[in-house]
């Protein structure tokens, strides 16, 4: 009886250690599966794997919240000629944000930006370099931290592929037994801002 006792503990502490790890690994496969689909440009698994309106408006959100920070450290008394560049980029900044948004944010988009032959992977190819070897190809070596916000929300904070400076924070949600990419913020803006 007492054998049994403990062969019926041990099942269960192990079968619930078994369910806890796959638990836990489970974002990264999503990620996984979303990378994976973005490299194939297969639009019905990124339709699947995340919410792009709502990836849309994070992203906007924060572009436009990064680039107020970086109105204010313009001159306190600038000459006219400065004021009036800056209020030309504080009127067109918003549209040229929401232009790039809805090129980028899609899932031909994804494919286009962030695939294989991505405009920069086509730039590092053409100086001689192969992109899938250079320093940032490897997205374990640009994460910068990685948790559950809760038991539905995993974060993931990680650097450009192409400028280090620029980072991004993106969370998944789970629904229906699947993580989805719901928000994306751009915590940094990089050398190219």
């Amino acid at each position: 009886m007492l054998k049994a006792v403990s062969r019926a503990v041990s099942t269960t502490i192990i079968t619930a250690s078994v369910l806890v790890c796959l638990y836990a690994a489970s974002p990264f496969a999503g990620a996984y599966l979303l990378n994976r689909a973005i490299k194939a440009g297969d639009a019905d698994a990124m339709n699947q794997l995340v919410d792009f309106d709502a990836v849309k408006d994070s992203l906007r959100r924060s572009i436009l919240a990064r680039l107020d920070d970086k109105a204010l450290l313009r001159p306190a008394n600038p000459g006219w000629l400065a004021k009036a560049k800056y209020t030309l980029t504080d009127v067109v900044t918003p549209l040229m944000v929401d232009s790039m948004l809805d090129e980028r944010v899609s899932p031909e988009g994804f494919t286009t930006y962030m695939g294989p032959n991505s405009p920069k992977a086509q730039a590092a190819r053409a100086t001689g370099h192969d992109p899938d070897t250079m320093p940032g190809a490897s997205v374990l070596t640009r994460i910068k931290h990685a948790y559950f916000l809760d038991l539905t929300h995993f974060e993931i904070e990680l650097a450009d592929r192409w400028d280090a400076g620029k980072v991004f924070r993106t969370q998944l949600e789970l629904r229906d037994f699947a993580w989805r990419l719901v928000r994306v913020d751009m915590m940094a803006m990089g050398e190219g801002a």
